[in-house]
């Protein structure tokens, strides 16, 4: 059986989206998973209200033909936080019980990775400077329970997915 993944994260928004795609795609070939297909409209940058929604509509189709949800939980934009679309992403792959798995280069603790001011509280928790404590691991602790952590990119998840599906 060759399961089917999708994938979620910004890089379909890069202007070589395509190019990356293909050669995850390729990736996905190498290690026995076949790669959902994203329609071209899902490579464009902007949309208004209505097409936004329709396309949102596509993906959330397409998550629901995969077996396995890989996402890009890298921080996004200079923050400690992934893509909100990616958070979202994993959260129906998780409402439809698929096999979830999220990578990240730096699986510190997010306040080691934080550059902004952060301290301890009276508790001895670590704060942000709004006095919001920190989850202890990588991401948001229902991203990490729900999700296979993995350190690196795209191939050491589908490393990780291959060692689960198909060497048990």
């Amino acid at each position: 059986m060759k399961y089917k993944i999708y994938l979620s994260g910004p890089d379909r928004l890069l202007k070589n989206g395509k190019e990356i795609f293909e050669k995850y795609s390729l990736l996905c070939e190498k290690y026995g998973f076949e790669l959902l297909k994203m329609p071209a409209e899902l490579f464009i940058h902007n949309s208004d209200e209505k097409q936004g929604y329709e396309l949102a509509n596509k993906r959330l189709e397409l998550i629901k033909q995969a077996d396995i949800v890989i996402a890009d939980t890298m921080d996004f934009r200079s923050n400690v936080e992934p893509y909100s679309e990616s958070a979202f992403e994993l959260g129906i792959g998780y409402a439809l019980k698929k096999k979830l798995y999220c990578y990240m280069l730096d699986i510190r603790a997010c306040a080691d990775r934080y550059v902004l001011e952060k301290k301890t509280n009276e508790h001895g928790n670590i704060v942000d400077e709004n006095g919001i404590t920190f989850e202890p691991g990588p991401v948001n602790l229902m991203l990490e329970y729900s999700s296979k952590v993995v350190e690196g990119d795209f191939e050491d998840a589908l490393k990780a997915a291959h060692k689960d599906m198909y060497e048990v």
